[in-house]
């Protein structure tokens, strides 16, 4: 599976969320508040290439992030190490 900039956003707003709040979970309008955030200063950004929900459903079934119980996303061991890689790639 191809991650482009937005998947990495996304996995970076889970995990910056879990790290600075105790391990709680974000929930998805969280997320969804954060992601739109974070790409409006970028100004490369397109609407349609965002699809936040398209991506958060795409990055859960390659298994990159897990839905605790309906509580909220955090990621799984694959989306943790794909962070830290692309984070070393930076």
């Amino acid at each position: 599976m191809m991650i482009d900039k937005y998947d990495y956003v996304i996995l970076d707003i889970i995990f910056t969320f879990k790290k600075n709040n105790r391990n709680q979970l974000i929930k998805l309008p969280q997320l969804e508040a954060n992601f739109w955030t974070r790409i409006q200063r970028d100004s490369s950004y397109h609407t349609q290439s965002a699809q936040l929900g398209e991506r958060v459903a795409k990055l859960y079934l390659e298994g990159y992030l897990i839905n605790k119980n309906g509580m909220g996303y955090t990621l799984t061991k694959k989306g943790k190490e794909e962070l830290s890689f692309q984070e070393v790639l930076a």
